[in-house]
């Protein structure tokens, strides 16, 4: 995991801490609620935006309640997403759409938004207000945009998947690493910095998480395999396969996409064609493209006391495996 001082491993829990403290009293939303948070989750974002705020200039209790308040609409996005794509994991527990219904994880999500917006207003600061709002509305767009693409498998683009990827992942990331830098009060060109660093490495985190959804087809990470396969996904990895396969093997693969039961010799043809050392080389030149402009953004911001940690936070996200 992340190699972080004792300060911010505090901060973490204290996110977790207000958190869990906003609940309804209603006992089924209670219930709820309890079950998605009881998997902690990395926090990643939470994370970026804590590291971006430090400064003995403002509030540590503002700093934990801007986290708390990207956790909270991650998470809602994520309650969402499991609706969309059927999901029956979630962190390797059952998603709540599976244990409760369709219906409760539209409502818990949109729940999970409203309080998310409580604590914004509660904060009090009209800039971060803009830019959340803003970034919460491009993750829906993202949302839209990829069901319209993968409508039409046959001619999706790396631009095409590339956007998609900054709208679903890479914006909150950088409205994470920008309004932590907003609540610090850094200047234009620091936020600016912040805000490019968080969108280059929120693409590099999704480039890896599509790696891994293969990858588990080999190591037991805590993700059910090929999962965005059976669900009808063209992620990086797929997409390149697609690019590199002869006729038979495209038609294969494309044949079995969104095929929610699989063979397990279809699964490991699946996996083998990924595996094409051409496709290997490609996804992973991607992922290097993208780790390298972090490190260039973080480089420029040497001066600032998250630099370790955020050195540590690129590092991990470009090697993990969970």
């Amino acid at each position: 995991m992340y190699l972080l001082t004792k300060t911010t491993e505090t901060e973490l829990s204290r996110v977790q801490a207000t958190i869990a403290k906003e609940l309804s009293k209603e006992k089924i939303i209670q219930e709820i609620y309890e079950y998605i948070f009881k998997v902690k989750g990395k926090k990643t974002r939470a994370l970026l935006c804590l590291l971006a705020s430090k400064s003995s200039d403002i509030k540590p209790s503002n700093r934990i309640a801007l986290a708390s308040i990207i956790e909270l609409l991650h998470t809602a996005t994520l309650v969402h997403d499991d609706v969309v794509d059927e999901s029956e994991l979630r962190r390797g527990t059952e998603s709540v759409n599976q244990v409760w219904t369709n219906s409760y994880s539209v409502l818990m999500g949109d729940f999970i938004y409203s309080k998310a917006f409580i604590l914004m207003v509660k904060l009090g600061i009209s800039s971060i207000l803009d830019e959340l709002a803003k970034a919460t509305n491009d993750i829906a767009r993202g949302e839209i945009i990829q069901l319209e693409l993968f409508e039409n498998k046959q001619s999706i683009t790396l631009d095409e998947l590339l956007k998609v990827s900054y709208l679903k992942t890479g914006r909150l990331f950088e409205a994470s690493a920008k309004t932590g830098a907003m609540l610090a009060s850094k200047s234009k060109e620091e936020i600016k910095i912040f805000g490019q660093l968080g969108k280059a490495l929120g693409t590099a985190f999704q480039i890896q998480d599509d790696i891994l959804d293969y990858e588990a087809f080999k190591l037991d990470i805590g993700k059910p395999p090929l999962k965005d396969f059976r669900e009808g996904k063209i992620t990086f990895p797929l997409y390149f396969a697609l690019q590199n396969a002869n006729k038979k093997n495209r038609k294969f693969l494309l044949d079995r996409l969104g095929q929610s039961k699989l063979f397990i010799k279809d699964q490991n043809t699946v996996y083998q064609l990924i595996q094409d050392d051409k496709t290997q080389r490609e996804i992973n030149s991607l992922l290097d493209k993208y780790t390298k402009e972090t490190h260039k953004h973080l480089r420029k911001l040497k001066h600032h006391p998250c630099y370790n940690e955020m050195l540590n936070l690129i590092n991990f996200s470009h090697l993990r495996k969970i």
